[in-house]
């Protein structure tokens, strides 16, 4: 018969089956002061009935749902049910890769990323470059030190994606092993095997070819002589305002604050966005160069023709690409005994952080090491973390920013707008 909630509550006593789901029975005893829900089925011809609980705490739609699930269970899932023990569950022989997508799924839906975002990007591109063609079609549990060391060996003369790409094996492992997908150590642990099994000889760490303090007037007045470009305005902007190239490419017109002199970077356009915000006092020059772009309210300032963000490749041409000069890193070019090209990063940074200090220019005396951390958005290192850390000595910065601005500058023709 279909059992109805009128019916459960005042049936006599008696054994009821339910028409609406084969194999759910309701039991009433004791001058119906017992109803109970259990479920029938048979097992290798034997019969074998299991308990779902009483019909008062238990709604008829739920006692349903439960016979469903237990009908659809095979049969050795069943008698497992029946006895208590759950079945034991084999663990799924997933590949490598097919691990890596659901981590990389899993980052996106539990918004650590948004979908195809630059760290998701990045995130693919090193697993379809150097991580799947040596382990991703090996079983995820089967992945051992030896083929992690195999995989960074690789790429050992590239020494910055080497630790980039041991700290994405590492942490797909710790996830896949959280998810149950292995019962094995990490084979990408620093302190493990894998230590072994490295290269004894450590990579010489490259850092991005930066120009000397001398070179950087030149190379200022030289960039100031080609602004027709969108590239080489925003590698100017870049160095006089000392930010890195993603930052300087997604500049906005309405996060310029023309009134106070102020460029205003919100968190999420900045490399370190757990640093929060970031304001930038701008030198006279730096507004009068914006200013002569053209009176603009809103969107990009350095647009492509289509009006899209321009792409790192582009910005990082600007040094290559730029007439006057073969703009060398000179310490760098000693150091490797091969010509080292300074790179945009590199003069708007690590430039700008060497003169904050140039001993010959009297800037050690004249500038506070932290402040130039500061105007990098480096996060300060204290006893506490920076948790105490709340005076942006925003008027010592700007004194800062302007007389870089003025260095950068000094070969200019003061007659000249820039």
């Amino acid at each position: 018969m279909n059992l109805t909630k009128n019916f459960i509550a005042t049936a006599a006593d008696g054994l009821y089956s339910d028409s609406g789901s084969k194999g759910l029975y309701l039991r009433v005893r004791r001058d119906g002061k017992s109803r109970t829900w259990f479920f029938k089925r048979q097992v290798n011809k034997i019969k074998k009935e299991i308990s779902l609980g009483s019909a008062a705490v238990l709604p008829l739609s739920k006692a349903r749902a439960k016979a469903d699930h237990l009908r659809a269970l095979s049969d050795s899932d069943f008698l497992a049910e029946v006895s208590g023990k759950k079945p034991t569950v084999e663990l799924k022989q997933r590949t490598f890769e097919e691990v890596a997508a659901e981590f990389c799924d899993w980052n996106v839906k539990s918004g650590l990323w948004q979908e195809l975002s630059k760290d998701h990007k990045l995130f693919l591109s090193r697993l379809r470059n150097h991580i799947n063609p040596h382990i991703g079609s090996i079983p995820f549990d089967q992945v051992t030190p030896d083929d992690v060391a195999r995989t960074l060996t690789a790429i050992w003369s590239r020494p910055h994606t080497m630790v980039r790409i041991r700290s994405m094996i590492r942490r797909i492992f710790n996830w896949g092993r959280a998810k149950g997908h292995s019962k094995h150590d990490n084979p990408a642990t620093e302190d493990g095997p894998l230590q072994f099994l490295l290269p004894a000889v450590k990579p010489k760490i490259k850092n991005r070819g930066a120009l000397a303090v001398q070179d950087v007037p030149g190379f200022m007045k030289a960039l100031s002589e080609h602004l027709t470009g969108i590239s080489f305005q925003c590698g100017f902007f870049a160095v006089l305002t000392a930010t890195r190239s993603k930052t300087a490419r997604e500049a906005r017109w309405e996060q310029i604050d023309f009134e106070n002199s102020n460029w205003v970077i919100p968190p999420s356009q900045l490399k370190i966005a757990d640093n929060g915000p970031l304001v930038v006092p701008l030198a006279p020059q730096v507004v009068s160069f914006l200013k002569s772009l053209g009176p603009q309210s809103e969107g990009l300032i350095f647009p492509t023709n289509k009006g899209e963000i321009m792409t790192d490749t582009i910005f990082s041409r600007v040094p290559m690409e730029l007439p006057g000069g073969d703009w060398l890193d000179r310490d760098q070019t000693l150091q490797r005994e091969e010509p080292v090209r300074a790179t945009m990063h590199g003069i708007a940074r690590a430039s700008f952080r060497t003169w904050s200090q140039d001993d010959l220019l009297g800037n050690d005396k004249r500038f506070d090491p932290r402040i130039a951390e500061l105007c990098l958005h480096h996060k300060i290192n204290d006893g506490y973390n920076g948790a105490y850390e709340r005076n942006r000595s925003f008027i010592r910065r700007r004194e800062m920013m302007e007389a870089w601005a003025d260095f950068c500058l000094s070969a200019v023709d003061p007659s000249k707008d820039v």
